[in-house]
């Protein structure tokens, strides 16, 4: 038997935000009027509000997560931003010893350059 939940990307719910923004209706009309339950409807506003500030980059996600290690992420980005501007090759293992080097200056004593992070923080 198929699942009955759907998960929407970030791209499907802005748009539905953004309709329920341009119309008057309350929200457990437009809820009814969109085949969605209140609570989804609710929940989305809600993360909508939270994450007004934050960029997100791939509007093909499912969920919105955010490192740990923010500081070491802005502090990577800004060297691969530089990097770029002095045509520099950056690869992967000249990544992983920044952000280790930028992970020891801030104090981020627990932090590991694994994969998984690297994916999430690119």
């Amino acid at each position: 038997m198929a699942s009955k939940r759907k998960n929407s990307s970030f791209a499907e719910k802005n748009e539905l935000i953004e309709k329920f923004q341009n119309s008057n209706l309350s929200k457990a009309a437009f809820a009814k009027a969109n085949s969605i339950p209140r609570t989804t409807l609710s929940n989305i506003s809600v993360a909508k509000l939270c994450s007004s500030n934050v960029q997100i980059s791939d509007q093909e996600r499912k969920r919105q997560r955010l490192s740990p290690y923010e500081n070491v992420d802005k502090a990577l980005l800004s060297w691969i931003e530089y990097a770029r501007s002095q045509n520099s090759p950056v690869s992967w293992n000249v990544l992983k010893e920044k952000s280790l080097e930028f992970a020891n200056e801030l104090g981020e004593s627990s932090f590991v350059a694994s994969n998984g992070w690297l994916d999430t923080a690119i």
